[in-house]
């Protein structure tokens, strides 16, 4: 189960976080919130994994401001390790400014923020001082949080809280990848070999991420591996469903009307050779043991650095999508959506996922 140092942190920032005083209120009628997190705003090098992407976290904007959406962002929102706050904001000055912009429409008046390892530094008094200084009240309509409730039932974290050096020797970390990994990274153009690289690092961290929301019954959102999850269930998950849906779906069809669905089955069964290619063939760990089904209660709204768009996740009058806004078409897709009082009702039973997240990906 999910103890030592991660649970321990987990569990204080989620007591901290329930508190009456601290908790967000969530309205199933009205509120629409959209959660970003690990965009790792760079200095618009050949390292700055958030470059490519940026045009397109600026249509996003535009679209949930529009659209009056809430703005959280769930943590690693600069790349601190790799570069100074000045060059973050000579690059992308306009884009903070938007974020914050939205986050004066919200009933909040604050951009709500939650700090990742990446960008741990804007948690010190210091720093703040300094932005202060330097570049006047561009830090002041900004709430920033290690933890956050929505409502009571959904708890939202980075993820990488209790990690030796992702949490507790972060300066050293910060140092390494600022002096040496950065410029490795840009002759090399790789990532960091953290949990968004390293397959095991991740399985291991969405393993224990999972045990504590279960345990606790909560709805866990995080941030951290860049990898999208909802309802507990992996982009592998998901096409393993998806072909088992189209599977009988077949079966259904008149002969002369089989060949878009074979195709689809085909198209589906390339994915997963493609993720198990990067995963050198293993498959990942279950979050059940004996393979069985999941209980939906841990997401993640992925990252704004894949190579074709960026990911989120929305929360619209009690509905929450998990969302890809696609680089080459700048499209909003939905990949899935669900009632949030049917699976607050699967958590609080611990009942697993089943039928119930049928799957329609795009």
């Amino acid at each position: 189960m999910f103890s030592g140092r991660m649970g321990k942190k987990f569990n204080q920032i989620y007591k901290e976080a329930v508190k009456p005083k601290n908790i967000i209120p969530l309205s199933f009628e009205k509120d629409r919130i959209v959660i970003f997190s690990d965009h790792h705003k760079g200095d618009n090098s050949s390292a700055d994994d958030f470059r490519k992407n940026a045009f397109l976290y600026s249509s996003a904007l535009s679209y949930y401001q529009k659209e009056g959406y809430m703005l959280i962002v769930l943590g690693d929102n600069e790349e601190l390790w790799e570069n100074s706050y000045d060059k973050i904001l000579c690059n992308y000055k306009e884009l903070i400014e938007k974020e914050i912009e939205i986050a004066l429409e919200s009933p909040s008046k604050k951009k709500i923020r939650l700090w990742g390892n990446h960008d741990k530094e804007v948690s010190l008094k210091m720093f703040k001082r300094y932005c202060k200084t330097q570049h006047e009240n561009i830090l002041d309509n900004i709430d920033y949080r290690e933890g956050l409730c929505l409502g009571g039932g959904i708890f939202l974290i980075h993820g990488h809280q209790g990690r030796f050096f992702d949490d507790i020797a972060w300066k050293l970390s910060r140092w390494a990848v600022q002096f040496v990994w950065k410029t490795i990274q840009k002759l090399l153009h790789i990532g960091i070999d953290g949990p968004a690289e390293n397959f095991k690092i991740r399985d291991d961290l969405e393993l224990k991420y999972y045990q504590w929301a279960k345990k606790n019954k909560v709805l866990l959102i995080c941030g951290h591996t860049h990898r999208a999850i909802f309802g507990s269930l992996t982009h592998l998950d998901c096409l393993q469903i998806a072909i088992h849906h189209l599977k009988i779906k077949l079966k259904e069809t008149p002969f002369i009307e089989r060949e878009k669905i074979e195709k689809e089955i085909r198209r589906k069964k390339a994915q997963i050779e493609k993720i198990l290619i990067r995963r050198l063939g293993k498959t990942p760990k279950s979050f059940e043991e004996n393979s069985a089904r999941p209980v939906p209660c841990y997401f993640n709204d992925g990252c704004c650095g894949y190579t074709n768009g960026i990911t989120c996740i929305e929360i619209d009058k009690g509905i929450i999508r998990l969302i890809k806004w696609q680089r080459q078409k700048k499209k909003r897709i939905i990949l899935f959506e669900r009632n949030l009082q049917l699976l607050f009702r699967y958590i609080n039973e611990s009942r697993p996922v089943d039928e119930f997240l049928e799957p329609e990906l795009l």
